[in-house]
């Protein structure tokens, strides 16, 4: 017959298995607290600080600090063109609606002035949505100034070409720095988003054909020789509105053309001569015509030289 165990050795083995079990158990807390450290350490390498809008922002609105929130994402939903900075996008001007969960891609913003500068004013012109290329021109925007004649104009360079011209530039990138409706309120985008899988043109170009209300006046930021361009343009002409890739980057300022001054030079916008004769040459990009081998003006009609 076997002699029973003592109570000792019975509150040994029970010993011997409680420090067995708490150690399995702080062996497995332990692989579970490093596994969550590794994985913690995954995420933050994979994962990234980023800027979003509170709201939804539509074109025109300038950005303030208050309009952005700090948000982290996973890198490899990071958007190639996004902000991450807040600094560089206050003070800013939105070009193309904004969705609140959305990364702000920098070329739906514009660093223009959103108010005058030394010698530069506020101006208003009446306008609607033909001349506002249909009512696509929003607050922010910079735009080039077209204007197009009743009829051709005859131009001759230098060197004897001559071109009927239908429409020439006078601006580029003048700031637009408002566009009202009659009732005074400002022409903005439908809030509505396609999908930011497409393109930025595409994007761009669904969001500007949605308008709020239809254009009736144009406040730009002019100095005096824009300012006197375009009320020469009013009056030789038709002013017509053209957008540029809103999509590309845009550094020079407001200018007047070359072959504005020169055509201002020769009254072009205020008298019909029978031909302006301009030095160099004439930029295709500065005019809407074409060069007329073999015509003359009448013998006794002389081109008006620029001086």
């Amino acid at each position: 017959m076997m002699p029973l165990a003592s109570g000792k050795e019975e509150r040994m083995r029970y010993r011997t298995w409680v420090f067995g079990l708490t150690g399995c158990l702080l062996m497995a807390g332990s692989v579970y607290g490093f596994v969550l450290f590794m994985k913690r350490a995954e995420w933050k390498l994979n994962a990234m600080e980023t800027v979003m809008p509170v709201r939804m922002l539509q074109s025109g609105e300038v950005i303030q600090t208050s309009m952005l929130r700090k948000v982290v994402i996973a890198t490899a939903a990071h958007h190639t063109e996004g902000l991450t900075d807040p600094k560089e996008v206050v003070g800013k001007t939105v070009v193309a609606p904004i969705a609140s969960n959305e990364e702000i891609a920098a070329w739906k913003l514009s660093d223009g002035p959103s108010v005058p500068l030394k010698g530069e004013r506020y101006f208003s012109f009446k306008t609607d949505a033909v001349a506002n290329v249909n009512n696509m021109v929003r607050r922010g925007d910079r735009v080039d100034v077209w204007v197009e004649f009743a009829a051709p104009k005859p131009l001759q360079t230098t060197d004897g070409t001559l071109w009927s011209v239908g429409a020439v530039k006078i601006i580029e990138g003048l700031t637009v720095s408002a566009v009202k409706t009659a009732e005074g309120a400002e022409v903005s985008d439908t809030g509505a988003l396609e999908a930011v899988v497409q393109s930025n043109r595409t994007q761009l170009h669904n969001a500007r054909s949605k308008p709020l209300g239809k254009p009736e006046l144009n406040t730009y930021i002019m100095n005096d020789e824009i300012y006197d361009a375009y009320v020469l343009g009013t009056i030789g002409g038709t002013i017509k509105l053209a957008l540029p890739d809103l999509t590309a980057a845009h550094d020079a300022g407001a200018r007047v053309t070359g072959l504005f001054r020169e055509l201002k030079a020769a009254d072009a916008f205020t008298k019909t001569p029978n031909a302006v004769s301009v030095r160099g040459e004439i930029k295709r990009s500065e005019v809407s015509g074409q060069e007329l081998p073999g015509w003359s003006a009448a013998p006794e009609a002389k081109a008006t030289e620029v001086k």
